[in-house]
């Protein structure tokens, strides 16, 4: 019965079958995770670098770095944190206020029920001529 496997897999699993032990000892060794580690901090030094000269250029033609952007869009999140927090303790005292105004007026009726509200001051329209 023939292999139900692609020909690229058997060659792939034929190959791995003879370097992957080798590999793996290899990969297990405290020199791999040294150099692996040297090499990391390699790039995040370069990384570093290369945004600082990126962001000295763009500030050259006076535009914004993306550090710029980044400042800028904490001082937005944070703005927007503090007027949610305004919005809802205004409308928490908005809502105190009414039950305060609602429970120091005198009722109108006889059985305890408020009487009607007072009109609103609203826009009124124009009498058609």
């Amino acid at each position: 019965m023939a292999d139900p496997r692609p020909l690229w897999r058997q060659a792939f699993d034929s190959a791995e079958k003879f370097v992957g032990p080798k590999l793996e000892s290899v990969v297990r060794t405290d020199e791999f995770a040294r150099a692996t580690a040297l090499s990391f901090q390699a790039q995040a030094a370069l990384t570093r670098r290369l945004n600082g000269v990126t962001a000295k250029l763009w500030h050259l033609v006076n535009l914004p770095a993306g550090t710029d952007v980044l400042r800028l869009r904490a001082q937005v999140g944070a703005l927007d944190r503090e007027v949610r927090r305004l919005t809802l303790r205004l409308e928490q005292e908005q809502q105190a206020h009414r039950v305060e105004e609602r429970t120091d007026d005198a009722p109108d009726q006889p059985d305890g029920r408020p009487g009607p509200h007072p009109p609103r001051g609203g826009t009124q329209r124009a009498a058609d001529s």
